[in-house]
């Protein structure tokens, strides 16, 4: 590093993605790509898209936001899309968690939880897997901090039923308890069901996995629109031009389509 580097940050750890080899002579796993290819429609939408390069991305995302939010049975003031679900993880690290708001998570799960606390100077509680991997509901009853659980997590596979995800919201009113549902298309339950009971609840999906899309960088969280508003908020003031034109138009494309990459789900 050089003699200008933040001394702030001089010793964090990065994140390290997974390995990417440009000679394709495997069957690539490390990342949980789809092994399926993304649908039509979202290959015309990406090509129709590219002569309006010159101009700037909606910066609501107005077109996909809404239909996102009719597949989902939710307001679009409850849905915001960003740059992969790493963005809006690292938004809600942002807004809701600093000094004297600590966030607790699975010592077993997604690698990037202790880099955005770190990063953001958040201090950060890990809580260990039961012996057979899975999340001991009862150790985040009432945790008195911030909670962030893959669900299912991640790498383990294995998912908390929306009744006991319940359990550690209604037990944490004044925690915002974020669900990162990156795989909950293969198999697990969502809890976006919860968000108009629970003001504390922030769910985080992505395109990347059961939708096709990991290279296009697309995620989005949904919540109460006072969570929304917050993590705005954070997004207008870091990059507001976050979702590119091309990429708004693929998700909108693949929630047109979104029977295909549930077949596709089924299939893996």
């Amino acid at each position: 590093m050089s003699r200008f580097f933040s001394e702030k940050y001089r010793n964090l750890e990065a994140y390290t993605p997974g390995e990417q080899p440009r000679d394709m002579k495997y069957v690539k796993l490390n990342t949980n790509e789809s092994p399926y290819p993304p649908s039509a429609g979202v290959l015309a939408a990406v090509s129709a898209e590219v002569d309006r390069l010159r101009l700037y991305s909606d910066p609501e995302s107005t077109e996909a936001t809404a239909a996102l939010a009719a597949l989902y049975g939710v307001k679009p003031s409850e849905v915001l899309l960003t740059n992969g679900s790493d963005e809006i993880l690292n938004f809600a690290f942002m807004a809701f968690c600093d000094a004297t708001h600590p966030i607790a998570f699975p010592d077993i799960t997604y690698g990037f939880y202790p880099v955005f606390a770190e990063l953001n100077g958040i201090p950060y509680e890990t809580v260990p897997l039961a012996e057979d991997f899975s999340i001991r509901v009862e150790d985040y009853i009432g945790i008195g901090k911030n909670i962030v659980i893959a669900n299912p997590n991640a790498p383990t596979g294995l998912a908390l039923t929306l009744s006991e995800v319940e359990k550690i919201v209604a037990s944490n009113p004044d925690h915002v308890v974020i669900i990162d549902e990156a795989y909950v298309d293969f198999g697990a339950e969502s809890a976006v069901s919860l968000i108009s009971r629970y003001e504390n609840l922030l769910v985080t999906q992505t395109f990347s996995k059961s939708r096709s899309m990991a290279g296009a960088r697309l995620g989005f969280g949904i919540g109460c629109e006072a969570l929304i508003l917050d993590l705005k908020t954070i997004k207008y003031s870091t990059n507001p031009y976050n979702v590119n034109r091309m990429t708004a138009a693929a998700g909108l494309a693949a929630i047109r389509e979104n029977e295909y990459y549930m077949a596709n789900c089924r299939r893996i």
